[in-house]
């Protein structure tokens, strides 16, 4: 038994003084060989942290060492002896610290100069799997990314040499720092046959979506500052905020989209600064926002005025229904910033997203685009351009949604005939996730992790969740395997969730084992 004392008004980074902490736990014998550490989510419940800080900690004594993480079974001390990694001492290290300081690049320390701006920034656990990076023969659910084996290449190709030839040496250069202003004028069109009320000047390229919830997080967001945001919700928006000191506030998700009652109850305790959702197709849940919803969040936002970033990653990817007006759209005031993106409808390596903006924000975002990276590639720019009014990209949208809606069919189909009757999950109209709840008792991390030894990759739910939530949910993506995958695949996960369900209701009912008391 431990206990870990946190000084807020010490400049040490909170993560890095429950490291400290540890170390010292496991050097000088309080914490034994192979004793278990508390999961993040309870240690972060118990110290009243973000769960990311623990898992930062957690991180910095495993490189150190003095600590390992096994997925499906815990994190759990290594050794009393010396650590098998590199080691800092438990007195935090400096630079050129000590007489007998060694030159060597290694020992260099670095940790004790990043900004705590960076120490912010900390990965939110997504495996690789999640990022399209897995092993040949592995039946993928984890990743969010379109199939490569969909990828226009050849017309896009075709786009990129006929832009070369016509436009030469001027179009490798650098581009406007607001973005290409043909492609520019084109999706403000496109965006005004939506509904939208936006000129080219309200238009600002940037590199990927998530360099859009960047610039925005910058323009507006001071440290302290409140952002509220769907709960769960997706993890690059949160490492953003959380990345600029702000604190997040979650409002729960149905079948409707955000529920707009939480969101009015937050406004109330708590002044935000800025509303972050997705409205089409939401990440994780797959939910879209009811038309009553979004009028009455327009309401709210208004009300209380309030600016809202509107993230429509995969609006154009719906396989049923209408179209509902973007909140963009049904905005008066000028106060919804939208925000998308050209990665999951077509080719995410191009790294082209958009920004539309009342003028005075886009000017703010232009601004700081100028120091970020001046310039989106004017090159893929132009011949994204190309491809788009030649109708190469409605060509493929039509092909692509064809296959997604076999996909999720696929999916709905094999989890119909496989899961058991207890277990729960959405049937979206579109966009590429299932979120699945599983029956009471039946952990997601461990299903997670017996899928993993088996081939099969998903999302653990917990992951999206601000507080880690419960571990009674799963992510299942179907942008990247065959139906024949999918079906041997959710069969496989129906196996191991009925296994478990067989092994909790055999099993006697007895207290939980208590984790180790860190207080």
């Amino acid at each position: 038994m431990i206990a870990i004392h946190l000084d807020r008004k010490d400049d040490t980074p909170l993560f890095r003084q429950i490291a400290c902490q540890l170390t010292e736990a496991v050097q000088r014998g309080r914490l034994g060989r192979d004793q278990r550490l508390p999961t993040t989510r309870e240690l972060a419940r118990r110290l009243g942290v973000n769960r990311l800080t623990v898992a930062r900690a957690y991180a910095e004594v495993a490189a150190e060492g003095w600590i390992s993480s096994h997925v499906g079974r815990g994190t759990f001390v290594k050794d009393t002896g010396q650590p098998s990694g590199p080691r800092r001492s438990g007195a935090l290290h400096r630079p050129g610290a000590g007489s007998n300081a060694s030159p060597d690049a290694s020992s260099y320390g670095w940790s004790e100069l990043f900004s705590r701006n960076s120490e912010r920034a900390i990965d939110g656990g997504l495996p690789a799997a999640a990022l399209g990076i897995t092993e040949p023969g592995v039946i993928s659910f984890a990743s969010l990314f379109p199939d490569p084996a969909l990828f226009p290449v050849e017309p896009f190709r075709a786009a990129l040499d006929k832009v070369m030839r016509r436009e030469g040496h001027r179009i490798l250069g650098y581009g406007p720092p607001a973005g290409f202003t043909a492609l520019r004028g084109m999706i403000a069109e496109n965006l005004r046959s939506r509904g939208m009320t936006v000129s080219e000047d309200e238009i600002v390229i940037t590199s990927g979506s998530q360099q859009g919830i960047d610039l925005v997080a910058r323009a507006l967001l001071d440290p302290g500052d409140a952002v509220l945001v769907e709960n769960p919700t997706y993890t690059g928006a949160v490492q953003v905020f959380h990345s600029y000191g702000a604190e997040l506030i979650g409002a729960p998700v149905d079948q409707e989209g955000v529920i707009v009652s939480r969101l009015r109850e937050a406004i109330a305790r708590r002044r935000p600064k800025l509303i972050y959702l997705m409205p089409n197709f939401q990440n994780p849940t797959s939910e879209t926002m009811s038309l009553a919803r979004r009028h009455a969040l327009i309401e709210l936002a208004a009300g209380a005025g309030l600016p809202i970033l509107e993230d429509d990653f995969g609006g154009d990817l719906r396989f049923e229904g209408t179209d509902l007006p973007s909140l963009k759209a049904l905005d008066q005031r000028g106060s919804v910033i939208y925000l998308s993106t050209f990665a999951k409808k077509l080719l995410p390596g191009l790294r082209i997203g958009w920004i539309a903006a009342p003028r005075e924000m886009t000017q703010r975002l232009v601004h700081l685009k100028k120091i970020t990276d001046y310039s989106t590639s004017l090159l893929l720019q132009a011949a994204l351009h190309e491809f788009c009014i030649h109708g190469d990209l409605d060509r493929h949208l039509l092909n692509v949604v064809d296959k997604y809606r076999e996909r999720r069919d696929a999916m709905l189909a094999a989890m119909k005939r496989s899961f058991p009757a207890e277990a729960r999950w959405s049937r979206p109209k579109g966009g590429l996730v299932v979120w699945v709840t599983l029956p009471p008792g039946v952990d997601a991390d461990e299903v997670a992790a017996d899928a993993q030894s088996r081939g099969v990759l998903v999302g653990r739910g917990d992951l999206f969740h601000l507080d880690g939530g419960t571990k009674q949910n799963l992510r299942l993506t179907f942008s990247q395997a065959t139906p024949r995958e999918i079906h041997r695949g959710i069969r496989l996960l129906g196996d191991i969730i009925k296994q478990r369900i067989r092994r909790r209701r055999s099993e006697p009912q007895t207290p939980p084992a208590e984790s180790l008391p860190l207080i």
